[in-house]
């Protein structure tokens, strides 16, 4: 599957869980900086942020994750656990705070 529609295709379906709550106007967000540091979607909850990466990968890496740490530098905003949504079959540790999720669990 090509990399964008699969993208496209996992946020439609965080967007739903939203809508499907009645959650009309969802904390959903991408981020993208000066130094062209990019995050596929950030969940926020309360003052907490969510970091997501969103990859066609069965194999995830440590590196794709490498810009969450610009998050730390957003004022009154805690980073909470993080995710990578790809094509694994079962959900998994990468690091202390980010989880590999199977692209089935959303």
């Amino acid at each position: 599957m090509q990399r964008h529609i699969f993208e496209s295709f996992v946020f439609a379906e965080v967007l739903k869980s939203y809508y499907n709550d009645g959650i009309v106007k969802p904390p959903l967000y991408y981020y993208r900086d000066k130094d062209k540091n990019e995050i596929d979607l950030l969940i926020e909850d309360g003052d907490t942020l969510h970091p997501v990466e969103i990859k066609t990968s069965s194999d995830p890496t440590k590196s794709m994750v490498s810009a969450f740490h610009v998050l730390d530098k957003i004022p009154n905003k805690k980073i909470g656990d993080g995710a990578v949504i790809c094509l694994v079959k079962e959900q998994l540790p990468l690091t202390d705070k980010v989880w590999i999720m199977p692209v089935n669990l959303i």
